[in-house]
């Protein structure tokens, strides 16, 4: 279904809006391996276990979840269906999924937790060259009783998009912050961001907010140290989505070293190229706590806006939970290093 829903939403969505969506950096060979790479990591299925019941659920900032799905942060989801973060945020919540909203939002985050009722739900910021800008969305995130401030820490300013910079890809709909909503065309909008965002920020944004802090995009073993130091809440290793800089790590092949660095003193989120439900138990099995699944999420929305989007959910929730069974490991809470192998190249 979700390929079905990929090939489906290149049809339906313009070639600016496709390009935008679907492309990645440079000649976007990380783009491929992010989805390649769960497939170089091969499972190790246990027989005569027992497993009648099961159990998908994670424990992740502290709380039990139902299971390890969030839906990572994506910018301007009207521009794929009328539906956008509304939709977006009912299909989450109809299926116990974190919903992470982008600072690029085409809606008022207040709506979106409106519409995600009481589900969870974190808001991912963006650090603009005009912090008052951000600031303002740190607000609005903290008055829409979002759990977590995700922030984004890969994109100094934009990297080099070819597939959108040959369509020309402009908004159609504006983000929902006055100061952001002038500039339409991408190479405008991410000048914006502030290049001098710095670990001396990270404690200054997570007070003004009051909720836990997770660093999105980080790859290096290093730094995940550092964001131990920084008495951050969790990190998402993640090269967004292969948007930023070509030829980096996939999410699967960072994941492990950053696992070890980390030793357990925060939690581990991980992206980049989830597709299938048995991806997410390489990931777990790999030491992660959770998985942010964007573009699959988004091509259910473009093809049948909310519904499109619960389908997608829906069935990454049912091939983990089939994954658990026919891997004889019933409880998510229990895969480790023992039932995932690298594949004989």
């Amino acid at each position: 279904m979700t390929h079905d829903f990929e090939a489906r939403a290149a049809e339906l969505l313009g070639p600016g809006a496709h390009g935008y969506f679907a492309g990645g950096a440079g000649d976007e060979v990380t783009l491929r391996d992010n989805v390649a790479a769960w497939d170089r990591f091969a499972l190790l299925p246990r027989v005569l276990v027992g497993v009648e019941h099961r159990d998908t659920s994670v424990t992740l900032l502290g709380r039990e979840r139902p299971h390890p799905f969030l839906v990572a942060p994506m910018a301007y989801q009207l521009e794929a269906h009328p539906d956008g973060e509304t939709g977006t945020a009912r299909a989450a919540a109809a299926t116990g999924s974190i919903m992470v909203l982008s600072s690029q939002t085409t809606t008022d985050p207040r709506q979106v937790a409106a519409a995600a009722g009481p589900a969870d739900r974190w808001f991912q910021l963006y650090v603009y060259r005009d912090r008052g800008l951000s600031h303002d969305l740190v607000a609005a995130a903290r008055e829409g009783g979002y759990e977590a401030l995700v922030i984004t820490v890969d994109f100094p300013f934009g990297g080099r998009r070819e597939r959108t910079e040959r369509s020309g890809f402009t908004l159609s709909h504006p983000p929902f912050v006055d100061g952001l909503a002038g500039p339409r065309s991408l190479a405008e909008r991410h000048a914006m961001h502030d290049p001098s965002l710095s670990w001396d920020d990270v404690a200054a944004f997570g007070e003004a907010s009051g909720l836990p802090v997770v660093l999105k995009g980080v790859l290096n073993p290093a730094d995940a140290v550092r964001a131990v130091d920084a008495g951050v809440a969790g990190i998402v290793v993640s090269n967004h989505g292969g948007r930023q800089l070509d030829t980096v790590l996939s999410g699967a092949d960072a994941l492990g070293p950053v696992v070890e660095a980390v030793d357990g003193r925060l939690d581990v989120l991980v992206d980049g190229g989830v597709r299938r439900g048995w991806d997410a138990a390489k990931a777990l099995a790999l030491g992660a706590d959770a998985v942010m699944v964007g573009r699959p999420v988004l091509w259910g929305l473009a093809c049948e806006g909310e519904a499109g989007a619960r389908q997608v959910l829906e069935q990454l929730v049912d091939e983990l939970d089939g994954t658990l069974g026919l891997l004889g490991c019933p409880r998510a809470h229990d895969l480790d290093a023992s039932h995932v192998a690298r594949r004989p190249t």
